[in-house]
């Protein structure tokens, strides 16, 4: 069964590019495309058919790929939100985090490795390149806190991202179990009982830094 796909772009020439592009995908089916978020969550509302993914621009009039991606998420946090913007200021990233996109690329991406990034962004995978995932570190890292050391202060901008464990330790390079370890003594640092607790500790400190 074909995956079904919102694309949102103030700009239509965009939209229909995206649309050409991805209708040429067995795969897919784009059921709408829309110039701003409202629209976008309007129609996820309305409709009776499950939405898989929305593709989402990050600045639209009306309502902004932020606002939109925080509504869609509180709505149905089963749909797959992937940004696709032309912009990369630490802000907008750090703020489409914060609203539960999973994943944020450039519009500058070829064809084939935005196929790449849909198809695993449906397979729950997080898509951060390399480029957007350093200035999303940079944006929090965080509270110029002594009692964090370097590997902790990684872990936890991971936290905030809400990766697994498995996730974590795949992007440290580190053991599972190195993992678990470091993450009870955040935990304990924080005064934390659980995961969701403790992000959302974290995510309320880094919200200071704006």
């Amino acid at each position: 069964m074909s995956k079904q796909i919102i694309i949102v772009d103030d700009h239509e020439i965009i939209r229909n590019s995206l649309k050409r592009m991805l209708d040429l995908e067995d795969d897919f089916e784009v059921v709408l495309t829309c110039e701003n978020g409202q629209m976008a969550f309007d129609y996820i509302k309305s409709s009776d058919a499950p939405i898989d993914i929305v593709l989402m621009d990050a600045i639209m009039p009306v309502l902004s790929g932020i606002e939109s991606t925080k509504m869609i998420k509180d709505y149905n946090d089963k749909i797959k939100v992937l940004m696709l913007t032309t912009f990369s200021n630490e802000k907008l990233i750090f703020d489409a985090f914060s609203a539960k996109v999973d994943g944020y690329i450039l519009k500058d991406i070829k064809a084939t490795k935005l196929i790449e990034n849909i198809k695993a962004c449906i397979k729950d995978e997080i898509i951060i390149p390399n480029d957007i995932a350093q200035k999303l570190a940079k944006s929090i890292s965080t509270f110029n806190n002594s009692s964090f050391n370097k590997t902790e202060q990684e872990i936890i901008d991971l936290l905030i991202l809400e990766l697994t464990n498995k996730e974590i330790a795949s992007r440290l390079n580190i053991s599972h179990g190195t993992v678990r370890n470091y993450i009870s003594d955040i935990y304990k640092k924080l005064g934390g009982n659980d995961r969701k607790q403790v992000i959302e500790i974290l995510k309320d400190k880094n919200s200071a830094w704006f």
